[in-house]
């Protein structure tokens, strides 16, 4: 036997091997197959089977393109706040709530069917998707696949493309798609899961020199991280000016343009759509470029504001009524535990003087009028060096 011979025997051995080996291996492929298989048959007794799987990278610029608004598109919660997507097109929506409800599954319609999703054709379909993930994820031999598929669960309907678009945010995806045979061929639909791509953990290179808290790098979940995170975009105008369309068209590279500007305190923080939200003042920190916005007071937040019908639950008075209104409300008769009319005396019965008997007859006035001119001439002839304790004890004497 030659050499060139023996080397395609050894070879055709390795091939046979390697053959008998992958069909042993549980692939990502056939994970999926036996638990559509299975759950179906678990979940609402459905006979159905994957008749294939493929499986194909998705950039996140071309995830919009991928989504189709015709599908229902449940969005997915995974693990670390990451969202997956699984598409269910119309036949195999249909065909899974007619078993749920019928037990039965129907063909298609020869002039096809036309259906609006509803929150509940959502929620029949979600356990069967979330089994199916969950079931698949246990048996591929290689990590990486088990890691493409644990831990997700259903999370919301996306009523539109843009909104599964939005919560798509990763920066890779891989797309899964099965077609599904339902009760041996009576109907076939197509299933597509958008999986983001497992991030690997980058482990950092030991430094001696560095501390412990810059050697690894914790990520942070929280919520202020996240808002703290957020990139904000900021249009700011210095000015506005205004000029003839012909004097704008006739600006060629070099020209000056004044501003008419002496400070940069009376800059604009402008929305997408131009108009202007806040001022602002344009400076710089520690070498960078600073804005500071000023917060604009909201005058309608000021003071709070009730309802006309609150009042009476507060307890409060009604100060807009007529001076009527207030005069009769006041009245001793209509406050409760008060006394009524007919416990009022009449004020012409009341003697306010009591008995004119006991009191002292008063000295006559001109005696009176006599004491006080004599007491103030003791006062007009106190010396100087007399203070005013010493006029007070003599008045007091007297």
């Amino acid at each position: 036997m030659s050499a060139q011979q023996s080397t395609s025997l050894v070879q055709r051995k390795a091939r046979t091997g390697r053959e008998a080996q992958a069909a042993r291996a549980m692939s990502l492929g056939r994970a999926l197959r036996l638990t559509a298989a299975k759950q179906a048959d678990h979940l609402m007794g459905l006979a159905a089977s994957a008749l294939s799987v493929t499986r194909r990278p998705l950039s996140a610029e071309n995830v919009g393109d991928f989504i189709d608004p015709a599908a229902l598109t449940l969005l997915m919660d995974g693990p670390g706040n990451t969202g997956a997507a699984a598409m269910l097109h119309p036949a195999l929506v249909t065909g899974l709530i007619q078993q749920q409800t019928t037990g039965r599954v129907k063909p298609v319609p020869a002039g096809g069917e036309a259906r609006t999703y509803t929150a509940t054709d959502a929620a029949l379909c979600a356990p069967f998707i979330e089994a199916l993930l969950a079931r698949a994820a246990t048996l591929p031999e290689e990590q990486g696949d088990r890691d493409l598929l644990q831990g997700y669960r259903f999370g919301v309907w996306a009523k539109g493309a843009r909104q599964a678009q939005l919560a798509l945010d990763a920066p890779g995806y891989e797309v899964v798609e099965m077609v599904i045979d339902m009760a041996a061929g009576t109907r076939a639909g197509t299933l597509s899961l958008i999986l983001p791509k497992p991030q690997k953990a980058q482990s950092p290179s030991p430094d001696p020199d560095a501390d412990m808290e810059d050697a690894v790098h914790v990520p942070s979940n929280t919520l202020a991280d996240q808002v703290l995170d957020l990139t904000a975009e900021l249009t700011v105008a210095l000015t506005r000016l205004r000029m003839p369309l012909q004097n704008l068209s006739a600006i060629k590279p070099g020209d000056v343009l004044d501003l008419k500007i002496s400070s940069m305190a009376q800059a604009l923080v402008l929305d997408s759509n131009g108009r202007a939200i806040s001022r602002c003042i344009l400076g710089q920190i520690d070498g960078f470029r600073a804005v500071q916005v000023e917060q604009r007071n909201a005058k309608q937040h000021t003071a709070p504001r009730r309802r006309a019908d609150d009042r009476h639950e507060l307890g409060m008075p009604d100060v807009t009524a007529p001076a009527q209104e207030l005069g009769k409300r006041a009245a001793p008769e209509d406050i409760e535990g008060g006394v009524g009319k007919g416990d009022i005396p009449s004020l012409a019965d009341i003697d306010i003087f009591g008995d004119m008997q006991d009191l002292d007859d008063l000295p006559d006035i001109d005696a009176a009028s006599a004491a006080a001119d004599e007491t103030m001439a003791r006062w007009d002839a106190a010396t100087p060096d007399e203070t005013e304790e010493d006029k007070r004890k003599a008045l007091a004497g007297r």
